[in-house]
């Protein structure tokens, strides 16, 4: 994580702590993945400690709130740079290991959203598109390496990126945005079901499974979820139907 020397010592030392009681090989790496350098020396002192990485799962990631164009073209830099470039920058770094052993294993976090829009979308699933297009070309490259990428896509959970949104900008043309909406949009309609609440454990057990599954066999693709999930399952069994429909004809 970031700052483990000073704003997240705290959330360190616990990490250190929990290793120390329940005897786990557990331990935390400064890294940014915003930063080239950051990752770069992230990923040399676990290669200098360990001799390997086996398994990455790129988490990093931050919302938004507000139409697109009351975004600064710097602000839509910013996220693009921590929610694609970010998983990008950690991919890189550790293929060449990776492919050296011919072995591996990359998952990214995505979204539903970053697969099907619902509503009129955001500048967040428009970051997620671009890592799930990043992503999907990597897990058809590096396969003959002996490298897999999945990409793991959860539905909405209540974790603290939702409370570290970058809000847009220009505050006026969103409100232009949220007068309009307000006019004619109903109710917004939900379709989680009754009574249940997201466990963020949930996509750790996707990852866990994941990792656990035997090399070759792990899917380009993963939904975890309840609400909206099963809309995009079918996406994607549509899409890999397609696509090799296509491939057939070239």
């Amino acid at each position: 994580m970031r700052g483990i020397a000073d704003r997240n010592l705290e959330a360190t030392q616990k990490f250190r702590q929990l290793a120390t009681v329940e005897h786990l090989n557990l331990d935390v790496v400064e890294m940014d993945v915003a930063s080239d350098e950051s990752v770069r020396r992230g990923v040399d002192e676990i290669l200098a400690r360990t001799g390997r990485i086996d398994a990455v799962v790129n988490n990093a990631g931050a919302s938004s709130s507000g139409p697109l164009e009351a975004f600064s073209v710097d602000q839509m830099a910013a996220l693009l740079n921590v929610n694609a470039l970010g998983p990008m920058r950690v991919s890189k770094a550790v293929l060449g290991p990776m492919r050296a052993r011919r072995s591996g294993q990359i998952i990214w976090i995505s979204s539903t959203l970053g697969r099907v829009l619902r509503g009129r979308g955001g500048l967040y699933p428009a970051t997620k598109w671009a890592a799930e297009g990043l992503a999907e070309t990597l897990h058809h490259q590096v396969a003959p390496w002996g490298v897999d990428v999945t990409i793991l896509e959860p539905d909405s959970y209540a974790t603290a990126h939702i409370y570290k949104t970058m809000r847009a900008d220009d505050q006026a043309i969103a409100e232009e945005y949220a007068a309009l909406d307000a006019q004619t949009n109903g109710a917004a309609r939900g379709g989680t079901q009754p009574d249940y609440r997201p466990d963020p454990q949930e996509v750790a057990d996707a990852v866990r499974h994941l990792v656990g599954l035997p090399a070759g066999q792990r899917p380009l693709r993963m939904v975890v979820g309840p609400d909206f999930t099963d809309a995009v399952v079918e996406y994607n069994q549509a899409y890999e139907r397609l696509r090799a429909q296509l491939a057939e004809e070239l």
